[in-house]
């Protein structure tokens, strides 16, 4: 009966134990994610300087605003090869996830919702299937001035991505709105 009990309390006190212990995080585990606090988009034209937009929220989602969001300013008719660069910074040190992004591209897809232009963003990079991923894209702007916005999201769509999914398909890793001026 002794033994019976010792072996009970070994047991339970497994059971309690196990749920403490904690599976080492992996770098290349898709469902393990860094925080986004800073966003840089890169246009780019021929025989012309790069420009580059950025958003920053250093404290990451929720807690203070950001600190930091430009205002995208593009040139009436105009064509521009864009990249999207996602960095994660902690204590002044700087970690760009995109590689991250762009090796678990079967599992994401960065979407470029523009509201109040006639501004067409194409996706230019695909994951292993052929779907888009959204890292390169080629931005085409109105013949007109305008005012405008471009919201952003990276959605995470681990084992449910398809070749033309809506935006609000998976779950969000970024969402951010940048407003844009058309001159």
């Amino acid at each position: 009966m002794k033994s019976a009990s010792v072996t009970l309390l070994l047991f339970l006190a497994g059971m309690i134990l196990l749920p403490s212990c904690k599976k080492p995080s992996d770098a290349n585990d898709e469902n393990e994610h860094e925080a986004i606090n800073k966003l840089e988009l890169t246009f780019r034209q021929a025989n012309q300087p790069d420009r580059v937009f950025i958003a920053e929220d250093p404290d990451g989602d929720g807690g203070l605003p950001p600190t930091r969001i430009d205002t995208i300013r593009l040139s009436v008719g105009q064509n521009y090869s864009v990249s999207f660069r996602a960095l994660n910074i902690v204590s002044g040190v700087e970690r760009d996830i995109t590689p991250t992004i762009q090796a678990q591209a079967n599992a994401h897809e960065i979407f470029y919702v523009v509201t109040g232009l006639g501004l067409q963003v194409v996706k230019l990079d695909t994951d292993s299937r052929g779907y888009p991923l959204g890292i390169l894209s080629a931005w085409t702007t109105p013949s007109n001035m305008g005012t405008g916005s471009v919201l952003i999201k990276l959605m995470h769509k681990t084992g449910i991505k398809g070749p033309n999914d809506p935006p609000n398909i998976g779950h969000s890793d970024l969402e951010l709105p940048m407003r844009i001026e058309i001159f």
